[in-house]
């Protein structure tokens, strides 16, 4: 035992290492009580120093830190490198060779006319059109996926046989990969897919259909395989809520004689309401920025993602200024998540406060 611990260590020079690590915790922190709690003082010892120097109340702002640093990184950071290319002009992603635009970006945008060649200009009708699309998708895909989603926790929040195993089935498109998602809804609904040829077995239709490129379909399978990809997740959210209301008011609405759909309207509803919200909220923003399954079916819609995408340069061909009207794009739908996601917070507030 001893000859392989010293084969396997005994040759590098981490050991010694952590021998002056203990050492120094142990000067540094100079532990007391039992053996067992100053051998774990010294081995926690920039956590012992990092308490006594922040204090109490400092401490958990310390640990904080490092999620802080991460969200600035990549959420802070990029946001502000995309103020900085909605305010300048030109292909390159380096600023010292960009020039500064102002508003152009946004009248190449928004502006009937073309800036640049006074022509009529086709970015605001390309821009108009995914702002309509992304809206209808909205308008259709959030209600119904909280109304299912709350359907589903309701009845997997029930005493049913197999219930671990159902909550795992509906929750296990979540952990699927987006693009693996898209391809595989892509099988059952290409022309010659898993749907048309049954469909045309049944004698239900006369010819296969493409499903994901008919402008009768294409919108609701968008809507239908997104909500399939993501309603585990608003589930589970919802099922976190129902389990969180007291049972002992179902058990006095039932000594009453209460009806169950009267406890659900009295009870689980207004008491899950706060949840309602997030999952409302959360719905919504991602609704919004749903792109990877509708890129990896090749839907023909523009969502707005696919429309930044696309403009950006990162499919396609560059185009003069497609960086910074991209970035103006990102901009302006941000805005408007802010704003909605704002007026149903003081919606649900103002509703609490009555």
């Amino acid at each position: 035992m001893i000859d392989a611990l010293y084969n396997a260590f005994g040759t590098t020079l981490w050991p010694y290492a952590f021998l002056v690590y203990l050492a120094l915790g142990w000067v540094l922190v100079r532990p007391t009580g039992p053996m067992g709690g100053q051998f774990m003082s010294a081995l926690g010892w920039p956590i012992e120093i990092a308490q006594r120097i922040s204090g109490a109340t400092g401490l958990p702002y310390l640990f904080l830190l490092p999620n802080l640093l991460v969200f600035g990184l990549f959420t802070f950071a990029p946001f502000f490198i995309n103020i900085g290319f909605s305010a300048t002009e030109g292909q390159s992603i380096n600023f010292e060779a960009r020039e500064f635009a102002g508003l152009d970006n946004a009248r190449r945008l928004l502006a009937e006319t073309s800036i640049d060649t006074g022509m009529p200009n086709q970015e605001d009708d390309k821009f108009t059109a995914a702002v309509a699309d992304t809206f209808i998708f909205v308008i259709f895909q959030v209600p119904i996926m909280v109304f299912f989603a709350l359907c589903t926790a309701l009845a997997l929040n029930r005493e049913i046989i197999g219930r671990g195993f159902w909550r795992s089935v509906f929750f296990y498109p979540v952990m699927l990969s987006p693009v693996v998602v898209g391809f595989l809804w892509t099988l059952i609904l290409k022309r010659q897919g898993v749907l048309s040829l049954t469909l045309l077995d049944w004698g239900w239709i006369d010819e296969p259909i493409q499903w994901l490129t008919d402008p009768s379909w294409t919108m609701f399978w968008s809507v239908f395989v997104y909500t399939w990809a993501h309603l585990g997740f608003y589930m589970l959210i919802l099922l976190a809520g129902l389990q969180a209301i007291p049972k002992d008011l179902y058990e006095a609405a039932r000594m009453d004689g209460t009806s169950e759909f009267r406890m659900l309207r009295r009870i689980t509803l207004p008491l899950l309401m706060p949840t309602m919200l997030v999952v409302m909220v959360l719905a919504l923003i991602k609704a919004f920025q749903a792109f990877e399954e509708l890129y990896a079916m090749n839907v023909r819609w523009t969502s707005l993602v696919a429309y930044i995408f696309e403009t950006s340069g990162l499919r396609g061909q560059p185009t003069a200024n497609g960086l910074g009207v991209a970035a103006t794009a990102s901009l302006i739908v941000a805005g408007v998540l802010i704003v909605l996601t704002i007026v149903q917070l003081w919606l649900s507030s103002r509703e609490a406060r009555q």
